[in-house]
């Protein structure tokens, strides 16, 4: 059986990380809004524990929303009373203390720290890094699948030299890859090395909206992959031994991960699901929840 579900949740627009400038403002709060102007500005801030969206920049204003902490979240101005303007389908305000840069008091936009966490904090947080070229086998592997789409979107925009980018599943370099298939497969050879890195990296993608996912926070880690690629439309396997093949508990859990979305993001899904087998590209195979996922 087939079950639609529907929800629509607001989603905050996402661009390149900058505008640590911004950051003096972020103790400042405003308890009235009647006498105010704003100073447009263009910037990526994040969200924190504090962020709540009101409709005007005052405290007792209407809230609209409440942003998870760690999301980007697009500031169009500053007001003179110490909020941020932002753009969330909508114009509205978030008190200066519920912003934050992610690198705060940074002059420029080379991180120069040595904690991936870190290095790989916003969506391209690698821009320009000269330790970019650093990572060894070790640090690719330990890397989880947000951070490694990543880590070669940052080679793919070259912001680094493209073949020292480390292939995951091998452990070697791009450059030591590409040229022992090109020498064995005609096809390779009249490739670019870009453009095989591309589709390794769209193969990549690919794979990590597949699953199968174990957990809500997996299957949502899913959508928020796919809603910041935007990626339309992807199937994703879900198994549990505490869901089964129970329907009823299978739509609740579905309903319940769009739910948090909807509350950190904006766009609209279709749902369809069904329990059945299910093979991955890697061959493995076997029973539980397949889903598709349409974006509207």
């Amino acid at each position: 059986m087939m079950v639609k579900l529907r929800r629509t949740w607001k989603r905050a627009a996402v661009f390149l990380a900058l505008a640590a400038v911004l950051a003096l403002l972020c103790n400042r709060a405003s308890v009235r809004a009647e006498e105010f102007t704003v100073t447009d500005s263009s910037a990526v801030l994040y969200s924190n524990d504090n962020t709540k969206v009101y409709r005007l920049p005052d405290l007792n204003s209407s809230v609209i929303t409440t942003i998870a902490s760690g999301l980007p979240v697009s500031v169009t101005g500053i007001t003179s009373n110490g909020w941020f303007r932002i753009s969330l389908n909508g114009t509205y305000y978030v008190p200066g203390y519920g912003l934050e840069s992610r690198n705060a008091g940074a002059t420029n936009s080379v991180v120069n720290i040595t904690d991936v966490s870190i290095l790989t904090q916003g969506t391209f947080s690698f821009f320009k890094n000269p330790q970019l070229g650093n990572f060894t086998k070790s640090d690719v592997e330990d890397m989880d699948e947000n951070t490694y789409i990543k880590y070669l979107d940052s080679y793919l925009m070259g912001y680094a030299l493209i073949e020292n980018c480390i292939l995951q599943d091998s452990g070697e370099t791009l450059k030591t890859v590409y040229e022992n298939e090109a020498a064995l497969d005609t096809g390779v050879a009249a490739m670019t090395m870009q453009a095989y890195l591309i589709n390794y990296r769209n193969n990549y993608l690919s794979d990590s909206l597949t699953g199968p996912f174990k957990s809500q926070k997996d299957l949502k880690l899913a959508l928020n992959r796919a809603i910041r690629y935007d990626i339309t439309t992807f199937g994703a396997v879900y198994k549990s031994s505490s869901i089964g093949s129970s329907e009823s508990k299978m739509t609740e859990l579905l309903e319940e991960v769009i739910d948090k979305i909807e509350a950190e993001q904006g766009v609209e899904f279709t749902c369809r699901m069904e329990y059945g087998d299910y093979t991955t590209s890697d061959g493995s195979t076997g029973k539980g929840w397949i889903i598709e996922f349409n974006r509207n």
